[in-house]
């Protein structure tokens, strides 16, 4: 009993001491995406939706965040890989995306506030502006729901073009 009594305060000494040094250690909130999950969404106002593979490792080094996803949308797949980092010098953190090979990547900063993740980015078509916010809740360590928004008017007003949720389903 002495044995199983011993491995409790380890085990929970342990917890304690990841849970501070996560605390202490702004790049590590980009462990809550660390695994194998899968999605599914729904575009608003349409009854087309959208299934992805999402995978979730840190780099080589532990330096960024890499996730690989296959996405499955009207009969077609698409691959999307897109890596995460946290920049100390101006606490704040940012992603990069590569959608399908040759595609034009896209780029923003990224916001981390509890559970809840929101970042954006923008671009212009026929010198029009459109900004885009993602966030993503995580309401348990095995699930978040996600919510993409559009803009056409610099963010006074949002518009919903995607909803859905992801489950861990693997480390």
């Amino acid at each position: 009993m002495r044995m199983k009594a011993l491995f409790c305060v380890v085990t929970i000494m342990t917890c304690s001491v990841a849970a501070v040094a996560q605390h202490d250690q702004p790049e590590k909130k980009l462990s809550a995406f660390l695994g194998k999950w899968q999605t599914e969404g729904q575009f608003a106002g349409s009854e087309n939706k959208v299934q992805t593979t999402l995978d979730c490792r840190w780099s080589p080094q532990g330096s960024y965040l890499i996730c690989e996803q296959t996405i499955h949308m009207g009969g077609s797949e698409h691959r999307q890989l897109t890596i995460y980092s946290y920049n100390p010098a101006e606490n704040d953190y940012a992603y990069t995306t590569l959608a399908d090979p040759g595609a034009k990547p896209t780029s923003g900063r990224m916001e981390i506030k509890g559970n809840i993740w929101t970042y954006a980015s923008s671009f212009e078509s026929n010198g029009r502006v459109t900004h885009l916010r993602t966030t993503n809740e995580f309401t348990d360590p095995k699930t978040e729901i996600f919510k993409v928004e559009s803009s056409n008017d610099g963010g006074a007003t949002w518009k919903t073009l995607l909803q859905g949720s992801a489950h861990k389903t693997g480390d």
